[in-house]
Order: structure tokens, then sequence, then C-alpha cells
């Protein structure tokens, strides 16, 4: 008997396999889950290939799949199918990224806030309900996410070329990483087709550099993310009543050492205990995966 936890994400899938004794067995890694990104044929083929690397399916007793863009009612319809292919007779879950990444971070209640490309808050309390708040895409939320810093960082570069905004440290730094001294450089850019949100966000590390160095601009969009993702746990703990809990930071933007995770970590902490988080996203959907396999033998 084994159970096995899925981490679903944009540019690749982690499997995690433990025994009967929720002892680890080993991690893989496979290529994007993203249905709506890869086409249906494609994710039909990724999921093949996780469960043969799981081995003889009818032993898995557990199984949890978190990842992003669960929304789309085809990827559960499409992960049931390809799980009645494989013979599995398990208990399984399908739930969002959000959520594994929280039962990693922590054993109980709490809240996750997390910040990479994206954005999105997710909480649990004592009496095991939920909420979450932010996640609903760059184009109208993200706020505090690389996405977000890396925008304002581009907006204050075209402000500072006009003379709007003082100074010119975020515009040489804008003209220095795209090669060339024209304002006419970031709006192509910004505009290009071929500029996702990714690309974006890669410019959020100017401010984080120039930040470091005392720069007042990037100081005052650092200090305008950190105040997003404080409206997020707020609302989360409101609605859950969970003041004074611990609320855990991840994503790119808040798992190591910054200036970022600084001022963040310190905003937060008039809300409650701010921790890094105890395990990472994979190990949560393996625990979830282990729980679900615990509850079938209870019931019976």
């Amino acid at each position: 008997m084994f159970v096995a936890g899925i981490d679903g994400g944009g540019t690749h899938t982690r499997l995690e396999l433990r025994d009967g004794e929720n002892n680890l067995l080993r991690r893989e890694e496979f290529g994007p889950f993203n249905l709506n990104a890869i086409g249906e044929a494609a994710f039909r083929n990724l999921l093949a290939q996780v469960f043969a690397a799981c081995g003889d399916m009818t032993e898995c007793a557990g199984l949890c799949v978190g990842g992003a863009g669960i929304s789309n009612p085809a990827l559960g319809e499409i992960l049931a199918q390809e799980l009645e292919k494989a013979c599995f007779r398990g208990s399984w879950k399908l739930c969002g990224d959000q959520e594994i990444a929280l039962r990693g971070a922590m054993e109980g209640p709490g809240i996750a806030v997390i910040a990479g490309t994206g954005s999105i808050c997710f909480g649990k309390n004592p009496l095991g309900q939920t909420a979450r708040s932010g996640g609903y895409g760059h184009l109208i939320d993200d706020g505090g996410s690389g996405y977000a810093l890396g925008r304002d960082v581009l907006s204050a570069a075209v402000r500072q070329c006009d003379g709007r905004d003082p100074g010119r440290g975020i515009l040489n730094e804008v003209y220095r990483r795209l090669g060339k001294e024209a304002p006419e450089a970031i709006v192509s850019f910004v505009y290009s087709p071929k500029t996702d949100k990714a690309a974006l966000a890669r410019f959020s590390s100017i401010a984080l550099t120039l930040a470091e160095q005392g720069d007042g601009s990037a100081l005052e969009i650092l200090e305008t993310g950190a105040g997003e993702l404080y409206e997020l746990v707020a609302a989360v703990q409101r609605r859950l009543n969970l003041e004074g809990c611990t609320i855990a930071l991840l994503g790119g933007l808040l798992t190591g050492d910054n200036v970022y995770r600084r001022r963040v970590a310190q905003k937060l902490s008039g809300l409650g205990t701010v921790v890094s988080p105890a395990h990472d996203a994979l190990w949560g959907a393996a625990q979830m995966a282990w729980e679900l396999s615990q509850e079938k033998k209870t019931k019976k």
C-alpha cells in the first residue's frame, strides 16, 4: 500500500510517494500541469506518466492532487477518467494549490499567504472552515505579487522618464535590463504579445535590489505591495475569526531573506505570528493523501 501527493504547477508537476507507514519513498518531477495551456491530449498523457511512475495504482490507498486552474470542471472529469483507466480504487481529492500549501506550511489552523508571480491567501480555523482571498488573476487582482511589483517598476520608470517622479534609479535599471535607453523600448516590451505576466514579474527584482540600497521609489513600491498582502490576510482573518493566528509566508518573493519579505513580515506581525512554512506544498499534498487513506480505514 502507498499514498501519492501531486503538486501541479504551470511549469512542472511534482509527485511524492509514501509507503503504508507514511514514510517518504521518493519524489519525481514531470512537465506542466496546466490543462488550458497544454491541451487535453497532453494533459491526459501527463497523468498517464505520473500514474505509471506511481506503480500499481490498485495499491494506492490515497491520492491528493493540488494545483492551479482547478476551477476548470474538465480537469476533474479528466482526472477521474484517467484514474479509472489506471484501476485506482482508493480515496482521492482535487484541491487548489493554496490548500496543499497551507497543509504543508503548518499543523492545525492558520493562514498561508503566497506571493510569487501571482498572489493568494488561504486560511483554516479550528472548526475546519476555510476561506481564501485574492488569486483572481493579474488583470484584476494579484496585489503584492511579483507581477504587481514588476508592473509598478515599469510604471515608475516611465514616470521618471517624464519627470513626474523624482530620481532616475528605476528608469536606469529598466533601460539597462532592456538594453535600450528610450521610453519607446519600455512601451514596446510591455505591450508585445510575447511579453507574458512572468516576464513582467521578473522586473520585481529591480525594486528589491534598489530598495536594499535605500531608493525611495523602490521602497514605496514594496510598501504598496506589502499593504496589499496585509489586506489579503486581514480579510481571511475576519471571515474565519482567526485573529492572532500563525501566518506562513510562501512563494518565490517571500521564501528567501530579502527586503520585501522583511517588510511584509513586519507589517503582518500586527495580525499574528509570522513564520516560515514547516514543509513545502508537495509535502502537504502527500500528507493530505495519507490522511484520506486513514479516514477510509476509520470508516471501515
